[in-house]
């Protein structure tokens, strides 16, 4: 027989040899399994391939230990992910359960399927037969449903599906020469994504917010043995929450460990949780909470594919989404999968970790987080959602929690500081950690530190473990004496100032003020010169946080015209409190606090002597910083195809090169940061100082050289940030409109140019008549406020805002108005401010023809074409 035929035999005899013999013992259509087990849907990350068993009594999804999802060696010495999820009562839990369609008979084959991160699939099987070529399912059964609760279908086309059996084409044939290529078309490929829609989703992220994110490396921890009553509530709520209660509300002073806490209910082996996604908020640069969302809709799409599937589908179709509003992207992506997909509605407890609320974007960012998952779990009681929330007891946080309505559908749990076991944990810390800085040291005794001495820190700690943090890092410090002195120094401190006579709430923040007030002070006078520089860059602005320059050490240092010399000889005093990068890493990495409440501290002029007006001198500083880099780019730069974005818009490029800018510190070419980058950095920090500046009014940054870049050197403004009104009120000020129009940032435009549609952002109007006048034009259906004087008696001097699609009344008054004036005199002009993005501001100013008295003028933005623009001369 020719070989290729003996080929092709051998290939049909292995087909049927592996079909269900005659003899197999399969389960009938009542097998009770089939009928009653929910489906099983497993959030875990596989290895590359799994097996699936399906014999009865013995499958892999037997009861066992409940663990969470963890990575261990197995023989070979490569990690083995495992997640087998169970009740607290040893009883299956409904996502452990297998899924076998009904009256589909169970199988002794063992079935190797490829890792899709996704729910295992449904096995369709052979029916039992007498007959070793059975028939087939022609279409996959339903999955039986849970009480109350729609039936849950295979969903998954890319696993083997029931197939007919035919005899082949070779059936009965014999003395055949087949001869060549064969092509086994029977071969399924999992789908594999061609696009880069994960790589896209994920540049809308929060970086570094998840639990196990390099930027956090090593996260806070709890200390084991430590919070053990806390891990235990909040590990108990996860698996036992019902109904609408399904958030808790981890609150606690500043430093008292709530990310450590959180951490370690993320890590825990005793996790009773399907699936679980997290956002750590930090003020070190994980701050927007606007991408809250979109962070966590990443991590569960990461993790299976039916939700990337389903999100996929809607960004493809509605790419918007991933700049639409909180709300939106909220309910699109969090609420509407898990509450209206039967598939991830059944998944089991599905944990949401949100830490450090208090530290992102603003308060109305915060509430509008809390008042979104509040909602959902209002309406839809039935989530597997359940909501892990820490942050600090902030006022407007506070107020949320306190309401009547909220009460319902969260449970506290507060890390007190003074509390007994806080005291023992803090204890335990400090005895461990001291203990490794005793054996990495050779200048302390076999006796150090004393018990009355480590009993003294403690309790001075109060339960506060950035108390506790704080004094290890200054005593086990190399770069300032010896733990001996160091731990000498500490122990003075807390005898200097005996808590006897400060009321409880201040206790905390007292001590840690003490240590930072010390640490200060032993910064040389010389050296605290440009220190201070440093550090002021790191105050709160009381705006986003307390990083005045989100930028990494090199710019910083370039910014503030320090050479690499005098930036490290200015921060080594500081290395206590301060986490400084080598420099090497000084191109990538930030300047940045170990802890929050040092920069607390000298932002407060009540609690620290550092400046009696700190946010004044820091911005001084910045502005300083800002004007030089402008003065040395009048024209703008010009680096190529970069990203000239900033937070208030897009740039573009200028007439200057950017090349004048001057450098302190130069970066090396083999870190991959070169200089323009720095200079570019730089340009950004400038103009984001001057239009922060012009929205706080401040008359430092109400110049020429100020208002220039922000007219010319934009694409695009992002109409939401962007200072259209101040930017307004500068240039039209009567006082200074002559100078504008002399510098010809003002012009003149003929009226017949405003189309009423082009009009975007809040119309303000001011009206002026004397107390003669007939009428009041204010209308009382209108629902903005109006500004300044009126009466009956009295002259009226007011002012409003309103926006076109919000008041009809005042719209349509504005058309007529338009209307009339462009028919009586379409040449007449009005002052307009030029932009180069397009975004152009008029001022349409007349006296009221039907009484000659009453003085009308108006300020609205509108889009100009250049076209346009060109043709009423703008030279933008």
């Amino acid at each position: 027989m020719p070989s290729c035929l003996r080929c092709c035999l051998s290939f049909l005899h292995s087909r049927r040899s592996g079909l269900p013999s005659p003899n197999s013992s399969l389960a009938g259509p009542s097998d009770d399994a089939a009928n009653t087990d929910p489906p099983r849907l497993d959030f875990g990350t596989a290895s590359t391939s799994r097996p699936l068993r399906a014999v009865p009594g013995n499958d892999v999804f037997h009861p066992s230990t409940p663990v969470n999802q963890v990575d261990h060696p197995n023989s070979a010495g490569h990690p083995v992910v495992e997640r087998v999820v169970h009740d607290f009562d040893s009883q299956p839990s409904q996502a452990s359960w297998p899924v076998i369609p009904s009256g589909i008979a169970q199988s002794n084959a063992t079935q190797t399927v490829p890792d899709t991160h996704d729910f295992p699939q449904p096995i369709f099987l052979a029916s039992p037969s007498d007959h070793t070529y059975s028939e087939y399912h022609s279409a996959p059964q339903s999955v039986p449903a849970i009480p109350s609760q729609p039936p849950i279908y295979p969903f998954d086309q890319y696993l083997p599906q029931p197939q007919r059996r035919s005899q082949g084409m070779f059936y009965g044939a014999h003395d055949l020469n087949v001869t060549g290529t064969f092509v086994d078309a029977s071969v399924t490929y999992n789908d594999t994504p061609t696009n880069h829609f994960m790589e896209k989703l994920l540049e809308k992220t929060i970086p570094g917010a998840e639990f196990d994110s390099s930027d956090r490396d090593p996260p806070p921890r709890c200390q084991p043995g430590t919070r053990l009553a806390i891990l235990e509530r909040c590990l108990h709520f996860i698996h036992t929450c019902e109904g609408k209660r399904k958030m808790r509300w981890v609150v606690g002073a500043a430093g008292v460990g709530k990310s450590a806490v959180m951490q370690s209910v993320v890590e825990s082996l005793e996790l009773q949780a399907s699936c679980h996604a997290s956002v750590f908020f930090s003020v070190n640069g994980r701050s927007d909470g606007t991408k809250a969302f979109i962070t966590i809709s990443y991590q569960f799409a990461a993790k299976f594919k039916l939700y990337r599937q389903l999100v996929e589908r809607m960004i493809v179709g509605d790419p918007a989404l991933l700049r639409a509003s909180m709300a939106k992207q909220f309910f699109k992506l969090i609420a509407e999968p898990f509450i209206h997909n039967p598939q991830l509605n059944a998944a089991g407890r599905i944990l949401i970790v949100i830490d450090g609320l208090d530290e992102c974007g603003n308060p109305r960012t915060q509430q509008e987080i809390l008042r979104l998952i509040f909602d959902l779990c209002i309406t839809y009681p039935s989530s597997p959602l359940i909501w892990l929330i820490a942050s600090r007891p902030e006022q407007h946080i506070t107020s949320f929690f306190s309401r009547a309505d909220v009460m319902p559908v969260y449970e506290k749990e507060e890390i007190e500081v003074d509390s007994d076991g806080a005291r023992a944990d803090v204890g335990r810390f400090l005895r461990d950690e001291l203990k490794k800085i005793k054996e990495a040291s050779d200048s302390v005794d076999q006796w150090w530190p004393e018990e009355r001495d480590l009993w003294k820190l403690a309790d001075a700690s109060g339960g506060l473990f950035a108390y506790a943090q704080a004094v290890v890092r200054y005593i086990g410090d190399s770069t300032i004496a010896s733990p001996a002195s160091q731990l000498s120094d500490v122990l003075n401190l807390i005898d200097n100032h005996s808590m006897t006579d400060v009321p409880p709430e201040d206790h905390p923040m007292a001590f840690l003020d003490a240590l930072y007030a010390r640490i200060l002070s032993k910064v040389p006078p010389k050296i605290m010169i440009n220190a201070r520089r440093i550090l002021l860059t790191l105050v709160s602005d009381g705006q986003v946080g307390w990083r005045l320059v989100p930028t990494n050490f090199l710019v910083l240092c370039n910014w503030l015209g320090m050479t690499p010399d005098e930036a490290y000889a200015n921060v080594n005093h500081l290395r206590c409190v301060l986490q400084i990068p080598t420099r090497d890493a000084a191109h990538r990495e930030c300047l940045q606090p170990f802890h929050k409440s040092f920069i607390d501290y000298i932002s407060d002029s009540t609690r620290s002597s550092f400046s009696p007006n700190v946010r004044y001198e820091a911005r001084q500083l910045m502005a300083q910083c800002a004007f030089r880099v402008l003065n040395e780019a009048p024209d703008g730069i010009d680096f190529g195809d970069v990203n000239y974005e900033v937070r208030y818009g897009t740039m573009r490029g200028g007439l200057g090169t950017g090349d004048k800018i001057s450098l302190t510190w130069q970066a090396g070419a083999e870190n991959g940061w070169d200089d323009n980058e720095t200079r570019l950095s730089m340009y950004k920090l400038a103009i984001k100082e001057v239009i922060d500046g012009m929205q706080r009014r401040d008359s430092a940054f109400q110049s020429k050289l100020c208002v220039r870049p922000l007219i010319t050197l934009f694409e695009e403004y992002s109409h939401y940030v962007f200072p259209f009104d101040q930017l307004r009120e500068l240039v039209f000020d009567k006082s200074r409109r002559h100078e504008f129009m002399k510098l010809g940032i003002l012009n003149q435009m003929p009226l017949k140019a405003i189309v009423i549609s082009t009009v975007f952002h809040e119309i303000q109007l001011q009206f002026r008549c004397r107390a003669t006048t007939p009428s009041d034009p204010w209308n009382s259906s209108c629902k903005h406020k109006r500004r300044g004087k009126w009466g009956e008696r009295d002259d009226q001097d007011w002012t409003t805002s309103f926006q076109l699609g919000r008041c009809k009344f005042c719209k349509t008054r504005l058309q007529h108005q338009l209307g009339n004036w462009k028919t009586r005199s379409p040449y007449h002009t009005v002052l307009t401010l030029f932009t180069s993005t397009g975004d152009c501001c008029v001022e349409f100013q007349f006296v009221d023809p039907d009484d000659g008295m009453s003085d009308w003028t108006y300020w609205f933005w509108l889009e100009l074409s250049s076209e346009e623009r060109n043709k009423y001369g703008s030279t933008l």
